[in-house]
């Protein structure tokens, strides 16, 4: 979700409006907005206000747009995260002095506090025709406490204008998704460690990041980042999760294809993952890769000749079937445009009956 700048002009209508703050009497978890311009309601921290933009709201004079106000106390460097939630279609921005200190589009934002005081935040319509009911939320953020992740987590902080290092340390091999998302930035996220060295721009959704990867037991550096060109301060979340290895799971170079049995691997960006497969006699032989996250591209190579294919499969999986001169084949699946992902490869050789599953081992 991108961030759409609010125009000084929006800033000078709450100015206009007064500073006034008039607290109505409430419980201190739920309050209801005047729709008189000049007055601010309390916004609980861990709890909620409502209220409701009408033709009586303040205007915003740079586009036809009405706003109401809302105050919550803070301390210094005290996370937030407020919400917008209801028929309003609307957007925030908080205040701290006649000064902005954060903005968002959507409905939600996250910011910290820099000095204890009063905060404003302000619900703005998101057009001139923008009415209706509302309830705003805050709600405490544990922010990051610099310590490394074990395992899995989350963390949430702030990118204030260059890249930071976050530790990763791993106790279990496994498959490892690592996810970066921000509200105001385009985030980059790369991994560094022991045989790894990934990035990601976009895989998480929107302009969020993700890396799903093969981890063995050691320490990472998980580098977060903003896109080149856009923004590069603003609230974000690094969060890990981990998952054991699928059965036939295979994580080196070298291993032998078995007839009728599933190997699964992954492939990391244009490194392509190779096995090999032996035809005991001249026989037909079927070979497919298949992914959900990359379009597989699988070539063959042996005594019956080199073979490739692309989108032979179902959708952008691939699929060959060859008929084959007994011997080694090396067989090797790519990512076409350097994906990365899991992927699936299977062998079938006519004649040739699959082992029952305990005689197969996962390298």
């Amino acid at each position: 979700m991108r961030v759409l700048a609010l125009t000084a002009a929006v800033s000078a209508a709450l100015l206009v409006s007064g500073c006034g703050v008039k607290f109505p009497g409430d419980d201190d978890k739920a309050a209801t907005a005047t729709a008189d311009a000049t007055q601010t309601t309390p916004l609980p921290l861990d709890g909620e206000a409502r209220g409701e933009i009408t033709s009586s709201s303040g205007l915003n004079y740079s586009d036809g747009s009405r706003y109401q106000r809302f105050s919550i106390a803070l301390t210094q460097d005290q996370a937030v995260s407020v919400s917008l939630a209801g028929a309003l279609s609307g957007t925030l921005a908080v205040f701290k002095d006649e000064r902005m200190v954060a903005q968002g589009s959507g409905g939600a934002l996250a910011f910290r506090a820099d000095a204890d005081g009063d905060y404003v935040v302000a619900v703005s319509g998101e057009g001139a025709n923008a009415f209706g009911p509302f309830t705003l939320a805050a709600k405490t953020i544990t922010a990051y406490d610099g310590k490394p992740l074990m395992g899995e987590g989350a963390i949430m902080d702030w990118l204030t204008g260059q890249a930071q290092d976050y530790t990763l340390q791993v106790e279990r091999a496994g498959l490892y998704t690592i996810t970066l998302a921000s509200t105001v930035f385009d985030p980059v996220l790369r991994v560094r460690g022991p045989g790894v060295d990934a990035e990601n721009d976009d895989s998480g959704g929107s302009t969020d990041s993700m890396l799903r990867l093969y981890l063995e037991p050691g320490t990472y550096t998980m580098n977060a980042a903003a896109l080149e060109g856009g923004s590069d301060r603003g609230d974000f979340n690094l969060a890990v999760r981990y998952a054991p290895l699928p059965g036939g799971m295979v994580t080196g170079d070298g291993s032998a294809l078995v007839s009728g049995r599933v190997a699964v691997a992954r492939v990391e960006n244009a490194s392509g993952r190779r096995f090999v497969l032996d035809v005991p006699r001249d026989a037909q032989v079927e070979l497919e890769a298949r992914s959900e996250d990359f379009d597989t591209v699988l070539y063959v190579e042996g005594p019956g000749g080199n073979f490739e294919d692309d989108d032979g499969g179902s959708g952008t999986n691939s699929r060959l079937s060859q008929s084959l001169r007994a011997g080694r084949y090396a067989v090797r699946v790519e990512s076409l445009g350097g994906g990365t992902g899991m992927f699936e490869i299977e062998a079938r050789i006519d004649g040739v009956d699959a082992p029952p599953a305990t005689d197969v081992q996962a390298p």
